[in-house]
């Protein structure tokens, strides 16, 4: 997969989240968005607040998920 569709699908996740959105329903939902898009299935240890908010990771991530398959 390459990084730039990845980064595009986190960019439009972003534009539609709303702030004041729990943290945890947050991860939640963009884990689902992953796990539909790029036709993997995270761990539930990655399905984390902590894990989720940070793109680059995210993109680390949906790689290593992907080459796995």
């Amino acid at each position: 997969m390459h990084r730039e569709i990845v980064e595009r699908v986190l960019q439009d996740f972003e534009a539609l989240r709303r702030p004041d959105t729990d943290p945890e329903l947050e991860a939640v939902r963009l884990a689902i968005l992953l796990e539909d898009v790029f036709d993997i299935v995270l761990p539930d240890a990655e399905i984390d607040p902590a894990v989720l908010a940070d793109f680059s990771t995210v993109i680390a991530l949906v790689t290593r998920l992907q080459e796995a398959v």
